[in-house]
């Protein structure tokens, strides 16, 4: 499977793309969208929309996990990272790729094991699980590729629980066949059971019925 991650900023605009095989996960790519302040938005954003379409018809990736964006104090900027963040989601849904989204404290969670892991803890566990050589850069970047991962974590977790669940239901289909057999099996003796004795009820019958005729003859 090949899952591009997204971290979204009007500046720039870090974008990642890992690919997995099972448990293993490797990069395949990595980069960032850069834009400067002094060009006009819709500048800005046909540069975020164009840069993320080319990644994405370049390695295609088939799912898209991006940052949610938190509305804090400083509301000014969370419009703008919202603008970036629409640019790179249409750019994706054009592309037909299915978004997992998630808070930076669900991907830090999922990647360092704790929501208030800070930067250069995120940069270590990506150069780790990615078996990188370097670190990778800029931080935008290694955010993205945190997001990938975090999604390759999650589809992985559903898809054993999916295994889990399918396999208790195949062993229930199971159990309740052989039970269903077993009753059919002590039916079926307990009909035969009563046929016999039945049977040994009407010969004893018969057998008494001769020996009185027997007797008044």
């Amino acid at each position: 499977m090949i899952i591009m991650g997204i971290d979204p900023g009007l500046a720039h605009t870090g974008w990642g793309v890992v690919e997995t095989r099972g448990a293993l996960c490797r990069a395949r790519a990595y980069g960032c969208v850069t834009t400067s302040s002094s060009d006009p938005m819709v500048q800005r954003l046909n540069a975020i929309f164009q840069g993320i379409s080319a990644a994405v018809e370049r390695y295609g990736p088939t799912q898209l996990a991006i940052e949610r964006i938190f509305f804090g104090e400083n509301s000014r900027s969370a419009i703008a990272t919202a603008q970036a963040r629409g640019a790179a989601l249409v750019a994706c849904g054009q592309a037909g790729l299915e978004v997992g989204e998630y808070t930076p404290m669900q991907i830090k969670q999922a990647i360092v094991g704790t929501g208030s892991a800070d930067k250069r803890q995120v940069i270590y566990m990506v150069r780790n699980v990615l078996a990188l050589d370097h670190d990778p850069r800029p931080d935008h970047c290694a955010d993205a590729l945190a997001a990938a991962i975090c999604h390759a974590n999650l589809i992985r977790t559903q898809a054993i629980a999916r295994d889990h669940a399918a396999a208790q239901m195949i062993e229930l289909e199971r159990a309740q066949k052989w039970a269903a057999r077993d009753a059919a099996r002590e039916a079926t003796a307990a009909a035969t059971a009563a046929r016999l004795s039945h049977g040994e009820h009407s010969r004893s019958k018969v057998g008494r019925a001769r020996q009185s005729r027997r007797s008044t003859a």
